[in-house]
């Protein structure tokens, strides 16, 4: 039925002409008669407000109407309606402007309007493109496996032929939120972010237990109920997300920054927003590029989402437990595995960047393992040829563009990246076999943000032999380096873990040649192995096929993380694969002469990194790992040096053995990945040096802070942006 439109001076809002949504009556607290407010029902009270009449609400009436119609013989029944109300004073002057308690319940109410409203309008356009949840044990949806190649007819479906990319748009209905927001107070009381790059913000969609501290930081006790509890404000959100994209490296291929940033504007409601798991680990590692998060000040407006004093949890610990708890539901429900996919992986860095490994292990195992029932290690015409009904290619439905398409490859390689990265470092056996993947390279980063469709026969694919040594002039940058040199790596790390295996039994690729290595005789020297010697062989091969223009990670002054991380992998495939048959201070040793080389190219790469004055704490994890391999070479050198009595080479050695230190050290300020690898270097140089070598070092320009720049204890990484 609809609302009468009645004017008044008691009229529950009082906007001017422009404001939006005028002329709604609603009810402020007491106003309904006692019958309908202990029945909870929907009472007119507001015209008996407004007209100043005392008869009863027409609620009431109704009810006295059918109970008197419907009463059994006998029964006694008042004449009239029952219809009680409050006594409420008049109005005076002073009552012309709502008080913030009312506004915040119409800003609530007109909000359930427009969602209403929203879903209503959207509800044909955007249920065919809503991801439904995937009955594993039924028949599979239509093209159950997402398109990868020209001749696939998912891709000549969606695209004919011409790349799409998607853009989310908000809906017209949304409009009057400007005006919502109007309604919340002065802006001016809101604290200044000019600084750290945020804008003023409002509120946080708490859960209602944290109302207390919410009106203490904002002084409001209203929170919106269909935003994802524990999650901040959009303000402080996309600052934190901007944050995570912008310095963490390469989650840009993770991400179609310019679609995801759009999709934040949407409401929380709608299919296309985040899923809450990939938001709350973005805010967890967001966290550590700003200084918007205080830990210890609990002025901060985002203190609201700390844990009580004295306990140990911080903003960024309770942002990964909500992502691990919206994974869980989600693999449950099975609503978004691909994002889910995504979580997992950005939990996996946190735990990394916070030397939680044992954690870390786990997690990147289970996001290389997440993308396996996604159908991402592997794409047609190289899938499965079982022909069960049961058996499905992938349980995500198909990419709805080329974009959303080479997203999900690049989500596949970065998993694939980090838990080779994690697994090179250990003696545990990897997650997912090199010959289960049968996977395209990623397009140029280019290409990925125009969503070009490059076809399959111009691309490189996984299995290929020449992958790695091999390079197409148009579909090749620093990012496909970086995957490629991983692959090496793998294969490095397979070699190790399974060599004693097949050489019992019996592989010829593993059998040493019995005539050993010139300068060094013997029969069962693993150097001679045809699969080690083909390894070396391609280590080298890559390292010299690298094209000119993807030679130098600091080309104009700028940091290429990508290509930096790959040189660096090359040449700690080298170290990890010699390193163990090194026998320093034996001249015709070539494994010695191999991981020495390899430990001086690490450490040019670094002096080279540190010549840029860049932030290098931003660079991520492996790059740490590889300086801190490479001084762990330098110092069984100079071990080996302190032994023969050469204080030339102890002088060159101590020198590039403490720039390591320094800049491991000082890194270590704001990231506790580095401040334990620190302690590892330091204590490695005193067992096998003597504690006298580990002296105090001086910080280097140019790592984890400069001029302007203060380090931060809370472990926050605020610096320049690297390429």
């Amino acid at each position: 039925m609809p609302k009468v439109s009645i004017s008044s001076p008691t009229s529950t809002t009082t906007r001017s002409s422009g404001a939006p949504f005028q002329n709604a009556h609603v009810l402020r607290r007491n106003q309904a008669c006692h019958q309908c407010r202990r029945r909870k029902l929907v009472s007119t009270a507001v015209i008996r407000f407004a007209t100043g009449t005392k008869r009863p609400c027409s609620t009431c009436i109704r009810s006295h109407s059918y109970a008197s119609a419907h009463a059994p013989p006998g029964a006694d029944l008042p004449p009239h309606p029952e219809c009680t109300f409050d006594e409420i004073s008049e109005p005076n002057s002073s009552d012309t402007q709502d008080s913030p308690r009312d506004r915040f319940e119409q800003l609530e109410s007109r909000i359930n309007e427009l969602e209403a409203l929203l879903q209503e309008k959207e509800e044909g356009s955007f249920s065919s493109s809503r991801p439904a949840s995937v009955n594993i044990f039924g028949n599979p949806p239509a093209g159950a496996g997402y398109a990868n190649s020209a001749d696939s007819p998912g891709i000549s479906a969606s695209l004919n032929g011409q790349p799409v990319v998607s853009h989310f748009s908000t809906s017209s209905a949304l409009d009057d939120l400007a005006g919502v927001a109007a309604l919340v107070g002065d802006p001016s009381s809101s604290q200044d972010f000019t600084e750290s790059g945020l804008s003023p913000f409002f509120g946080f969609g708490f859960e209602h237990s944290q109302a207390e501290s919410l009106k203490l930081c904002f002084g409001l006790e209203a929170v919106n109920p269909g935003w994802p509890r524990n999650l901040p404000t959009h303000p402080y959100l996309r600052h934190f997300v901007e944050a995570f994209l912008t310095f963490t490296p390469g989650v840009s291929r993770m991400f179609h920054t310019s679609t995801f940033l759009a999709s934040l504007s949407l409401p929380a409601a709608h299919p296309k927003f985040p899923p809450p798991a990939v938001l709350h680990a973005m805010c967890a590692m967001g966290s550590m590029y700003t200084a918007a998060v205080p830990t210890a000040d609990p002025s901060s407006p985002l203190a609201c989402l700390l844990k009580a004093p004295g306990q140990s949890n911080t903003f960024a610990e309770i942002q990964i437990k909500a992502a691990r708890d919206a994974i869980e539901l989600a693999l449950r429900t099975t609503s978004d595995l691909f994002g889910t996919l995504q979580a997992q992986i950005i939990v996996a860095l946190w735990y990394w960047y916070n030397a939680r490994w044992s954690e870390a292990c786990v997690a990147f195992a289970l996001s290389l393992r997440y993308a396996v029932p996604c159908g991402l290690n592997a794409c047609a015409p190289f899938d499965s040829v079982s022909t069960s009904n049961v058996a499905h290619t992938s349980l995500i439905p198909p990419a709805a563009n080329v974009a959303e398409d080479e997203m999900r490859r690049n989500t596949f390689w970065f998993a694939y990246m980090m838990e080779r990265h994690f697994a090179a470092i250990n003696n545990f056996a990897m997650m997912l076999d090199d010959d289960d993947v049968a996977q395209m390279l990623p397009v140029r980063g280019d290409k990925f943000e125009q969503g070009i469709l490059v076809s399959p026969d111009e691309r490189q694919w996984s299995y290929q032999p020449d992958v790695i040594e091999t390079h197409l002039d148009d579909e090749i940058d620093s990012f496909i380096l970086h995957v490629k040199a991983t692959m090496l790596l793998s294969k490095v790390k397979v070699f190790n873990g399974r060599y004693k295996t097949k050489r019992h039994l019996g592989d010829p690729a593993m059998q040493p040649n019995g005539q050993g290595i010139p300068g060094m005789p013997g029969t069962n020297l693993i150097q001679t192995a045809p699969a080690f010697i083909e390894l070396d062989r391609l280590i080298e091969a890559f390292k010299a096929s690298l094209p000119t223009t993807l030679r130098n990670p600091t080309s104009n002054g700028v940091i290429d993380v990508s290509l930096l991380t790959a040189l660096s992998t090359a040449h700690f495939a080298t170290i990890i694969l010699h390193e163990g048959h090194a026998m320093i201070g034996r001249a015709a040793c070539i494994s010695s002469c191999k991981v020495l080389a390899a430990a001086r190219g690490i450490l040019n790469l670094l002096h080279e990194a540190c010549s840029t004055g860049h932030n290098l704490a931003l660079l991520g994890v492996f790059p740490m790992i590889c300086w801190f391999a490479s001084g762990r070479v330098l110092i069984r050198f100079l071990k080996s040096a302190i032994n023969a009595k050469s204080e030339e080479h102890i002088a060159t050695l101590r020198t590039e053995v403490d720039f390591i230190r320094s800049v491991i050290c000082e890194i270590g300020e704001t990231v506790p990945h580095a401040q334990q690898y620190g302690k590892m270097l330091d204590a490695h140089l005193a067992q096998t040096c003597g504690k006298q070598y580990v002296t105090p070092v001086p910080l280097t320009a140019g790592t984890s802070h400069r001029d302007g720049e203060e380090p931060n204890a809370a472990g926050r990484l605020v610096g320049a942006h690297q390429k």
